[in-house]
């Protein structure tokens, strides 16, 4: 018998919680898991597309930044509980909390600890993922887009903020072989510190392909933190107290199974549908990629095995893809918004007459977006002025700064003829032009990207073994061929009502750069053919009305087990960073430029 079989034999499964799904989250729960007794390590989740961009940004003014605070905020609750219950529970912590400067939360993370006399803790940082030099000096050459076939990412011209790879597994486990007690990393994917913990438990070779995708998965589900407890969930009238929620913790055995659970006794509720919105949640197709390996989902099945604890299992394991995905933010330019608002009758007239008077003072030429929209309805016979107010908002991008002189001019030019009751919102700063960031996700052979270091903060730094590529074989990073959607209606006994869809269908959306996504389950496995033969690509059509763009393309899978179907609407949210122009004036504009 091998020592792997030995201990997988012996050993109970690795509980593992998160503490944080997004920024300035879950200020408390680092103390409240480390000291719950029902983890044995903790991970986290601070990054987004955006605020690795912004960390950039922040780095040209304050070098000693660049990363998250967050993790700090955590470890200092209630003068340092935070800090107590990890140093004294023995509790591994890993996260992507680095961002732009893991050394330096390392090195706060260690300076801390030491501050409460705590001397025992080893951290560790990864370093590779940011490889934004690399790129401005162009050394990737012109990277293709993720999911837009024939778009290149061209540096000439464009201002790099940052670079990053989302890397994987490897960086992590060998921290932890090394005796790291917690593990900082920047652009990691969001489920990896779960996966490397799993796979430093359980012993997992890099070829145990199942095993890994499960934990994969078990890190996609607990990644958002309380999402997966109540939060963002459409049914969260069942749950009775959605306050100071448990956040959720993964159970993961030897053979990549997993159970969602919670500490005993925290608020909220771990449900199978619970766990659903959160599966569904940002998903690309049947097909979950990571740098380690490919999480086939489509057979996903999630049961109810008692109060607050449901089994995910069906994950299927596939080798990783030869790309790895890279987060280029570029400095996109300038831009500003200001709302006015508008009460009682005629408010298309009003909505139509401001629109007009502002794009007549503006030369659309020095814009690259200019986007004038109306948010809300006035209630019929409003009983007071909120109910019957709605928002005009204005948003202008340009990458030349002076621009914006046309823009502010255009709304005081317009304010005394403009409509009875014109009143604008009152912080007049957001009229002033800030920088944003455009945002290109781009896909890398991962042979040519830089090799992995783990440092310790006592000075000791290890090369992390590189990926044996060889055994890895290629396959599509484009979703598994489309479900049929030859399901015909099932019989009705010829009466038919409208209800809201919301009645029929729960439903969870997410985003990942321009392209949203939205899976719809029914709750009665009964009811399941009839969301097969209704969800179809041309009644999503029909169910986003104007906010569907026939440049936009839609692709959709089902998941049987889970009595779900899904969605992906590539190119409705443009490049994640620009809003979609609303004006033909404005877009025929646009067109003239970009050709």
């Amino acid at each position: 018998m091998s020592s792997t079989e030995s201990k997988e034999q012996t050993r109970r499964p690795i509980r593992i919680g998160n503490a944080s799904g997004a920024i300035g989250d879950g200020l408390d729960q680092v103390f409240r898991l480390a000291s719950s007794g029902a983890v044995d390590a903790i991970t986290a989740d601070y990054l987004a597309e955006f605020n690795i961009a912004w960390k950039s940004i922040e780095l040209q003014s304050r070098p000693d930044l660049g990363y998250e605070p967050n993790f700090l905020e955590q470890l200092a609750y209630n003068n340092g509980d935070g800090a107590r219950a990890v140093a004294n529970n023995s509790i591994k912590v890993v996260h992507d909390g680095g961002a732009l400067n893991p050394k330096g939360l390392a090195e706060k993370v260690d300076s801390y600890f030491r501050s409460l006399g705590i001397r025992h803790i080893k951290v560790a940082w990864v370093e590779g993922d940011n490889v934004t030099e690399q790129m401005k000096s162009n050394r990737f050459g012109s990277p293709q887009h993720l999911d837009q076939a024939g778009r290149n990412f061209e540096t000439e011209g464009k201002e790099i903020l940052a670079a990053n790879v989302y890397t994987g597994q490897r960086g992590i486990i060998e921290a932890l072989e090394k005796g790291a007690d917690i593990v900082i990393c920047g652009r990691c994917c969001d489920a990896s510190p779960v996966m490397g913990l799993a796979s430093w438990y359980w012993g997992w070779k890099a070829t145990d392909y199942n095993q890994m995708a499960g934990s994969l998965m078990a890190g996609h589900l607990i990644e958002c933190g309380a999402y997966v407890t109540g939060g963002n969930y459409c049914g969260a009238q069942e749950i009775a107290q959605l306050h100071h929620v448990g956040y959720p913790i993964a159970e993961i055995a030897a053979d990549g199974t997993c159970i969602i659970t919670k500490a005993e006794g925290t608020n909220g509720a771990v449900k199978v549908d619970t766990c659903k919105g959160q599966l569904l949640y940002e998903i690309q197709g049947p097909k979950y990629l990571n740098p380690d390996v490919v999480a086939r989902i489509d057979g996903a099945c999630l049961q109810q095995v008692a109060k607050d604890r449901v089994r995910l299992s069906g994950i299927v394991g596939l080798p990783p893809p030869k790309t790895a995905k890279v987060a280029i933010s570029v400095l996109g330019g300038y831009q500003a918004e200001i709302s006015s608002y508008a009460a009682g009758m005629d408010l298309d007239f009003k909505f139509n007459l401001m629109k007009e008077q502002v794009l007549g003072q503006i030369n659309l030429s020095d814009f690259t977006t200019f986007s004038i929209e109306k948010y809300g309805s006035a209630t019929p016979n409003p009983r007071s002025q909120k109910a019957c107010t709605v928002q005009f908002r204005f948003f202008a991008q340009s990458p030349k700064k002076e621009a914006f002189t046309q823009f502010r001019r255009s709304i005081f030019y317009n304010g005394m003829q403009g409509y009875c009751g014109l009143h604008l919102g009152m912080d007049w700063r957001t009229m002033e032009p800030k920088p944003y960031v455009s945002y290109f996700p781009a896909l890398i052979p991962q042979e040519v990207l830089p090799s992995l270091t783990v440092h310790f903060i006592s000075g000791e730094k290890y090369p992390v073994p590189a990926a044996n590529f060889e055994d890895m074989r290629a396959i599509s990073e484009s979703p598994l061929a489309p479900s049929s959607e030859s399901v015909k209606m099932p019989p009705t006994n010829g009466r038919l009502i409208s209800r809201p869809l919301g009645d029929l269908f729960f439903a969870r959306s997410g985003d990942k750069g321009g392209n949203a996504n939205v899976g719809f389950w029914v709750r009665d496995p009964k009811a399941f053919s009839f969301a097969q033969a209704y969800l179809t690509v041309p009644t999503l059509i029909e169910l986003l009305a104007d906010d569907w763009d026939p440049t936009y393309s839609v692709e959709r899978c089902e998941f049987p087990h889970l009595n779900a179907v899904h969605f992906v609407i590539k190119g409705i949210l443009q490049d994640g960073s620009k809003l979609k122009l609303n004006d033909e004036r404005v877009r025929n504009n646009e067109q003239t430029r970009r050709e």
